[in-house]
């Protein structure tokens, strides 16, 4: 199975992250959570977002982070635990996905780093296709931040490999406008659910801050930054920011500039 990952990792991750795609889109138009309008406009925006990063990452860092992965594995901390393999990827895992919440507090927190975040919060409907719509400034220091905690823990290419699949797949999916019932509660027990980051995005201050995980709730929970629900129900939650308009791909590209407005 590793042998597996390993080899065909391209393919995998491309696999995955289309089918979840189509998956979430078809569950969008099937059972909607809210009246989301026209897509067309806002799915340019994302895609070309989306896309222009990917190729921004590759051109900054060759290979990405599974090639440094390789030229670093069995040193940092796991190179000094000596752990058995399986048990080594689901830590690995765990402490990653810790790292991404710890960045995503510090974007919201950061004077510096929020300009750059504030391009992904400006986006008044949230679909599948939010969870693409980040600035490529943001993207860089979050490439830096993963390669950073990757050397330090010496993490194995395939848990890379693993959390990379799992990190672009959930960013689709706590973004999808799509209605869970309940079952939407039950999967917050741990996992990040559509519902819980929906709240995140809420033009209100109090719970903007709140609900920072990727995948795992219990970072939150840990931190008292989980919050259930929103102050009115999700039908009719204002998202977005105020002082930004929506905007397309130049306004998103813009936002870092705009200084004068406050953070969340």
């Amino acid at each position: 199975m590793i042998d597996f990952i390993s080899q065909y990792e391209p393919v995998l991750r491309v696999v995955v992250f289309l089918s979840a795609l189509a998956l979430l889109v078809g569950f969008e138009i099937i059972s909607p959570r809210r009246f989301i309008g026209a897509r067309r406009g806002r799915w340019q925006t994302n895609f070309l977002l989306g896309g222009a990063n990917m190729l921004l990452l590759r051109v900054v860092l060759p290979g990405g982070l599974v090639a440094l992965a390789f030229s670093t594995h069995g040193g940092g901390v796991f190179g000094w635990l000596n752990m058995p393999l399986w048990a080594e990827i689901i830590v690995s895992l765990i402490v990653l996905d810790f790292v991404i919440y710890a960045q995503h507090v510090a974007f919201h927190h950061v004077p510096l780093l929020w300009p750059l975040h504030a391009a992904h919060h400006a986006e008044q409907t949230l679909d599948v296709t939010s969870g693409l719509r980040f600035h490529p400034g943001e993207a860089l220091v979050s490439l830096g931040i993963k390669a950073v905690a990757i050397v330090v823990l010496g993490v194995h290419p395939v848990a890379v490999i693993i959390f990379e699949i799992l990190l672009s797949s959930t960013s689709l999916f706590t973004h999808a406008n799509v209605d869970l019932g309940r079952w939407d509660g039950r999967l917050q027990t741990l996992f990040v659910s559509p519902d819980m980051h929906r709240l995140h995005h809420s033009k209100a201050e109090d719970e903007s801050r709140r609900n920072f995980g990727t995948w795992l709730s219990v970072w939150d929970k840990i931190f008292a930054t989980y919050r259930a629900t929103p102050h009115i129900g999700h039908e009719r939650l204002p998202l977005g920011l105020a002082g930004f308009r929506q905007g397309g791909l130049i306004e998103a590209l813009r936002h870092p500039l705009r200084h004068f407005v406050r953070r969340p």
